[in-house]
């Protein structure tokens, strides 16, 4: 199963609804710019979602891009961003929140900014049951 079947199979777009009244009127940093944020910005609305930066390592090296038409910024810019929440665009989003706790986050303006998973997949599904 691929990211965009899963996504549709879990009502992807529901969940991101949900997540646009719980953060209304929230500034939201997303972190993560690969296939499977790719698979959630090209199939789903995220316009509801206050959306004022994408951060990825891959843009550590690029200035002035656009990721779906928004802002891109590398991670280390998430300590200093002026932002309520970040919303993790990965499959493993456990890691991910340990790196911006422990390594970016970590004695700055947002270390103690909520942390999240854009969208909260079941590993089992997506890998094992899905082949």
């Amino acid at each position: 199963m691929d990211f965009v079947e899963y996504l549709r199979k879990y009502d992807a777009q529901k969940k991101i609804d949900k997540l646009a009244r719980l953060y209304k009127n929230k500034r939201i940093a997303i972190y993560g710019a690969g296939q499977f944020s790719s698979a959630v910005f090209d199939n789903y609305d995220l316009s509801k979602l206050n959306i004022v930066a994408v951060a990825d390592i891959k843009f550590e090296k690029e200035e002035n891009c656009d990721f779906h038409g928004y802002n891109c910024i590398e991670p280390n810019k998430l300590a200093d961003l002026d932002c309520d929440i970040i919303l993790i665009a990965n499959f493993n989003y456990n890691f991910f929140i340990k790196i911006l706790d422990s390594n970016i986050l970590y004695r700055k303006k947002n270390a103690s900014i909520e942390i999240r998973p854009l969208i909260r997949l079941n590993f089992a599904d997506l890998f094992l049951k899905g082949k």
